[in-house]
C-alpha cells in the first residue's frame, strides 16, 4: 500500500501548529477523562505528538494507514501501553474499547467509508463506550471557507485524499444510531470536539 503521507510526515505537526496554533491540540484533550482507566482505540492518530504529555496513561490500540506516521507515533508514544497497527481498523470481538478517538480522520473519508468504519467500531466498543470526534465542521465565514478549500486541495494533491467537502458528521452518526452527548467548539464552531454514545445506551 503506497504511503501518501510520507511526503508530509516530516513537517506535518509543525505545519498544523503554524496554521492553527494550539486549537487542534486543545480540542483533542478537552474531553480527556480518566484515560488510565479506559481502553482507548485511536484511529488515524498521525504522528501522535498531541498525546505525548499523557502517553503513560494510554492503554489500547493505535491504527494508522501511513507507515511514515506510524513510525513517528511509535517513537513519540514509546512510553504508552498502546499496540500499534498499520492498515484499516478491524474489530476483534475479544478486544472491546471504552473510547474511540477519531481526531481529524473522518474528513478524509467518503460517506460510505465513514459508515463502514462506524459499523466496525460498534463491533469493537463496550456498551457504554463513546466516540470522541474532533474535526472541521461547516465554515462560518469567507476566510474559513477559503482556508478549508486550501486544506482540502493540499491534501487531495499531496496525500491523494478523494474527499472534496466536509462530511455531515451529525447526519451520518445519527443515522447510524449514535447520540451527541457533549460538544466544545472553537472559531465559531468551525472546529469541534464531540462525544457520541450509542442510542441504546443513551436512552437508558
Amino acid at each position: 500500500m503506497k504511503d501518501s503521507y510520507s511526503i508530509v510526515a516530516p513537517f506535518y505537526s509543525n505545519l498544523v501548529k503554524l496554521v492553527f496554533g494550539s486549537n487542534l491540540k486543545k480540542l483533542k484533550t478537552v474531553f480527556l477523562e480518566d484515560s488510565s482507566q479506559k481502553k482507548i482505540l485511536i484511529i488515524g492518530g498521525g504522528d501522535g505528538l498531541d498525546y505525548v504529555d499523557f502517553q503513560s496513561d494510554l492503554i489500547g490500540e493505535y491504527w494508522e494507514l501511513s507507515d511514515a506516521m506510524l513510525r513517528k507515533a511509535k517513537k513519540n508514544l514509546s512510553e504508552s501501553k498502546l499496540e500499534f497497527h498499520l492498515g484499516h481498523f478491524r474489530a476483534d470481538l475479544e478486544s472491546q474499547f471504552d473510547e474511540v478517538w477519531l481526531h481529524f480522520v473522518l474528513d478524509t473519508m467518503s460517506d460510505d467509508k465513514i459508515i463502514s468504519l462506524l459499523i466496525e467500531i460498534r463491533k469493537g466498543i463496550t456498551p457504554a463506550g463513546r466516540i470522541y470526534l474532533v474535526d472541521f465542521f461547516k465554515t462560518q465565514n469567507l476566510f474559513q471557507r477559503f482556508l478549508t478549500q486550501i486544506i482540502i486541495t493540499f491534501f487531495r494533491l499531496v496525500a491523494k485524499h478523494k474527499r472534496a467537502t466536509i462530511p455531515e458528521y451529525e447526519r451520518i452518526l445519527t443515522g447510524e444510531c449514535w447520540v451527541l452527548c457533549a460538544e466544545k467548539g472553537v472559531k465559531g464552531g468551525w472546529m469541534k470536539a464531540q462525544l457520541w454514545q450509542s442510542l441504546a445506551k443513551a436512552e437508558q
